[in-house]
């Protein structure tokens, strides 16, 4: 696996505007790579990776002194993260409405 999911993770971190947490790639053999998240004592709070499944990539991400849980996309497990890591920042929900005719 490439850098792409330590990209995510950290794109996410800055946009969320938790500049104390770091994440670091930790290359755990040839086929899986895990993103680790530690705080500003660097203290390991949580842990993400993907890997490809049958039905497609999936997602894992576990948090200190949790079970891992496992995401169908990428969507899924920055929610669930994100309600871990910054649960004050609330999520975002885009409404359509019926314009005039």
């Amino acid at each position: 696996m490439d850098s792409t999911t330590q990209e995510i993770i950290r794109g996410a971190l800055a946009a969320w505007g938790t500049s104390q947490h770091t994440a670091t790639l930790l290359q755990r053999g040839d086929q899986v790579s895990t993103v680790a998240i530690h705080d500003s004592a660097n203290r390991l709070i949580a842990s993400v990776r993907r890997d490809a499944s049958p039905l497609g990539q999936v997602w894992y991400v576990g948090l200190e002194g949790q079970r891992e849980r496992v995401f169908p996309s990428v969507v899924t497990a920055l929610r669930y993260l994100r309600g871990h890591l910054c649960p004050e920042r609330e999520a975002g929900r885009v409404l359509f409405g019926q314009g005039e005719r």
